[in-house]
């Protein structure tokens, strides 16, 4: 049986890479913008990956203790995908690997629905799998980031998803 938090858990990994992974550029108003968001997020590691992408600077991603979000953020930051096939959880991997391949068959791959359709949703820039997601603050997180409309960001309950939906 799983724990109660598994899909929770799942999920917030594959959301924190695909914020790590996303491709919105950024201008320098948005930068500062976007690290003010950053720095109000409380865990540690997101608020490293989030400050490395809004900086563009892999020293945040070298201070996140969680391996798979360090490779993650390294993806990203260098761009650079060998990074990807050095995570250990294997949705987290797929997401990763079909988002800075932008190829949808690592988003098949991913056995978490609610994950699978995130990354489908990003990787094919369609809101339609947005609305597949059953849990209505990952649901506005996936509207916000492919739609590229922090409104959607504003109707999350979690304050943290909140801030990392408003900082990509």
């Amino acid at each position: 049986m799983l724990k109660p938090n598994f899909s929770k858990t799942l999920f917030s990994k594959i959301l924190i890479t695909l914020t790590i992974l996303s491709g919105v550029p950024f201008s320098p108003a948005s930068i500062a913008k976007d690290t003010s968001d950053c720095y109000s997020i409380r865990d540690s590691d997101s608020k490293n990956a989030c400050l490395a992408i809004a900086k563009k600077d892999t020293s945040y991603c070298y201070s996140i203790n969680k391996s798979d979000t360090k490779n993650a953020c390294l993806a990203k930051v260098k761009g650079d995908t060998s990074y990807c096939y050095s995570i250990n959880d294997y949705d987290t991997k797929n997401t990763c690997l079909g988002t800075a391949k932008n190829d949808s068959s690592y988003c098949y791959s991913i056995n978490d629905s609610d994950g699978k359709n995130a990354c489908l949703a990003e990787v094919k820039n369609d809101v339609s799998y947005c609305y597949s997601i059953g849990k209505s603050d990952q649901k506005n997180y996936c509207l916000g980031k492919v739609r590229r409309d922090n409104s959607y960001c504003y109707s999350i309950n979690d304050a943290d998803l909140k801030r990392r939906c408003l900082a990509r």
